[in-house]
């Protein structure tokens, strides 16, 4: 049993960083092409993009009916499991697609955008692009193969900036965001068909169909209700403030999305499998995974939002140039935003792989109904009310969510805050430094906050730092150190 853990301790280790370095690359290279495209196009050709985009957001949520999760917890017949989410995939991708044609002149009224309407019948065909590829996907993660799951995720962000860029040059505008969009889903699906030999075939488990979307039905609960969550600021501003605010608002979400999203996304991919393994072989060590997760996400998450707050202007200049510069207070609170959130990411994986679905639903209309009316109310001032909104409303409901996971998985909450504290503390040592000095160079402001925090986490707690060094130099993970 011993053995078994510390297998699946190393290959949660692995897939990590594996996930963790794909998703940063990926990321990275969008942050690379968006900088080049923002001196080229106006915030408002950004801006119709992003309200369809947050259209599609919404619609995916409910995409596939939960069928790619369940397919990644379910603990059996493998392949007729990936039968039934391909199914249920590719019919549901020609339903939306079909769907988002028809409601395309309503998107585009709702936002006051009549321009936007045939952006939004084209992208309707990511849909139907993507959902060809979701069970390769899901079946990458159910294996951990999250190396090889680097590829198509590198493929899709470098293939969607090279043909956005080169659209965008020959004078397309917001089209050039469009094509790039299609291009990059289109190899995204082509490549894990190559990297994953799973095929279809023409078997019917029709005894899978009704308990695995059974299961998914509750994660698209918990998708639905987040994804109103995680958009609503996108959505209300765009609304309310108008196509060209939205531009700047979103530029200015791209940088945590860079900088913090794709860890607690890199963080999920692989959390949920490993927390789904480990629940299921009921040796009681969940809760420790749990706290490991609090303590080695915070470590990589918190600093990075601290310093965004911190250079927000000095970032959105060096990224975006001079006409994107009204959007660093956006930044900065978004930047708390996402921060606080980190530090509740991992709750929803613990509860989903405990069948606890439905307490996480339950706690996603609280945020709901906290959020939405607030942000609404917060738009009638600025769109940094709105980013600020965001910021004091999660942190009300990460406090929540670290309370449910606590009394769930039987977990005091002073061992909660133990796992947190040497990052609080070696974060707050870097605020202050920030906020007494910049070099006044970007790089070297990065570099310096970095080198304070490293530091101080090394003075607080060297175990941390020791592990993650290990762990990237080594071929073979360490199994993480127990709390």
């Amino acid at each position: 049993m011993t053995q078994q853990r510390h297998s699946i301790g190393r290959a949660t280790a692995r897939a990590a960083i594996w996930a963790f370095s794909s998703a940063t690359g990926a990321k990275a290279v969008t942050l690379i092409g968006l900088a080049l495209l923002a001196r080229m196009l106006a915030p408002h050709e950004f801006g119709l993009l992003a309200f369809a985009m947050a259209y599609i957001t919404y619609a995916e949520t409910i995409g596939d009916l939960g069928s790619g999760v369940a397919l990644i917890y379910w603990p059996d017949r493998r392949d007729d499991a990936a039968q039934v989410t391909f199914i249920t995939s590719v019919i549901t991708g020609i339903g939306w697609m079909v769907i988002t044609i028809l409601l395309a002149p309503y998107v585009a009224a709702f936002f006051k955008a009549p321009a936007g309407e045939p952006i939004v019948r084209a992208l309707a065909w990511t849909f139907l692009i993507r959902y060809l590829g979701r069970t390769h996907d899901a079946l990458a993660q159910k294996d951990m193969r999250f190396g090889a799951r680097a590829v198509p995720e590198l493929a899709l962000a470098a293939v969607k900036a090279v043909v956005a860029i080169g659209f965008a040059y020959f004078g397309y505008g917001a089209w050039s965001l469009v094509w790039g969009q299609l291009a990059g889903q289109t190899i995204w699906t082509i490549a894990l068909w190559v990297i994953v030999p799973w095929r279809p075939s023409l078997t019917l488990p029709l005894d899978l169909f009704r308990p695995m979307l059974a299961y998914g039905r509750g994660i698209t609960a918990v998708n639905i209700l987040n994804a109103i969550v995680a958009d609503a600021d996108l959505t209300i501003v765009g609304r309310y403030l108008g196509i060209t605010m939205l531009g700047i608002y979103q530029m200015a979400s791209k940088i945590p999305d860079t900088m913090v999203i794709v860890a607690l996304w890199a963080a999920s991919q692989v959390l949920f499998p490993a927390f789904s393994k480990l629940h299921a072989a009921g040796d009681g060590r969940l809760q420790n995974a749990y706290l490991m997760a609090s303590r080695y996400v915070s470590a990589v998450t918190v600093p990075a939002s601290l310093g965004m707050f911190f250079l927000a202007k000095p970032i959105m200049l060096a990224c975006f140039g001079k006409q994107w510069v009204s959007g660093a207070p956006i930044l900065a609170l978004l930047a708390l935003y996402v921060g606080f959130g980190s530090l509740s990411n991992h709750v929803g994986n613990a509860l989903k792989a405990t069948g606890r679905a439905s307490l996480l639903a339950g706690l996603a209309v609280i945020k709901a109904c906290l959020m939405v009316p607030s942000l609404i109310v917060a738009a009638h001032y600025s769109a940094a009310a709105v980013a600020g909104t965001l910021a004091g409303v999660s942190a009300v409901t990460t406090i929540m969510m670290l309370v449910a996971g606590s009394r769930i998985l039987l977990i005091p909450l002073t061992r909660t805050a133990k796992a947190f504290a040497p990052t609080f503390a070696a974060g707050a040592v870097m605020s202050l430094a920030l906020a007494l000095w910049q070099p006044g160079n970007l790089i070297l402001d990065v570099l310096y906050g970095a080198a304070v925090y490293v530091v101080a986490l090394q003075l607080i707690d060297p175990q941390i730092v020791r592990w993650v060094v290990e762990n990237l130099l080594r071929r073979h993970a360490a199994p993480a150190p127990a709390q």
